[in-house]
């Protein structure tokens, strides 16, 4: 499971995740689970950032310092 902090207003179909919610996955209500983590996602933790690389393989230069 992962956890990241979303950076801009993300659409999604129980409606809307506001800039600045933090996702993590692992919780039993969590709206956005087994989706794609957002490019603009900033990671909160290794398996958030290690989904980021996965998914966007061309944007690694996006993440040069790992996660915070």
């Amino acid at each position: 499971m992962m956890r990241y902090q979303i950076t801009a207003d993300w659409n999604i179909a129980g409606g809307l995740l506001k800039a600045g919610t933090v996702v993590d996955t692992s919780a039993q209500d969590c709206p956005v689970k087994g989706q794609t983590i957002p490019l603009t996602a900033r990671p909160l933790d290794e398996d958030a950032w290690q989904a980021q690389l996965a998914a966007y393989p061309d944007a690694k230069h996006l993440f040069p310092g790992g996660w915070a």
